[in-house]
């Protein structure tokens, strides 16, 4: 398994890589054996936040970087679809008649 220590890094360091608005959530971050190894993490872009997995694999592949990358830009264009832009309504019933 790699350390926690180790994989944190790793995601940080692809993280702001991928879009410097984008933050690991330290505090949701641990290590999973079961049902499948990996990372647990928080990330976040803005209000919008969603706890992730990275497997192990993925983790210590010689290609880390790359499918860390590939992981990384899909789950930011997933929390893309959640962020309140300035000047949009957040529900529909902020609506002026």
């Amino acid at each position: 398994m790699i350390p926690e220590r180790d994989a944190v890094g790793r995601l940080q360091q692809v993280i702001a890589r991928v879009d410097p608005r984008l933050a690991l959530d330290r505090g949701n971050v641990r290590s999973m054996t079961d049902p499948y190894p990996g990372v647990e993490y928080g990330l976040r872009l803005g209000e919008a936040a969603a706890l992730l997995f990275m497997p192990e694999a993925d983790l210590t592949a010689p290609d880390w970087e790359t499918r860390i990358f590939k992981r990384v830009e899909a789950a930011r264009r997933y929390l893309e679809g959640f962020r309140v832009h300035p000047g949009a309504r957040r529900f529909p019933s902020d609506r002026r008649i």
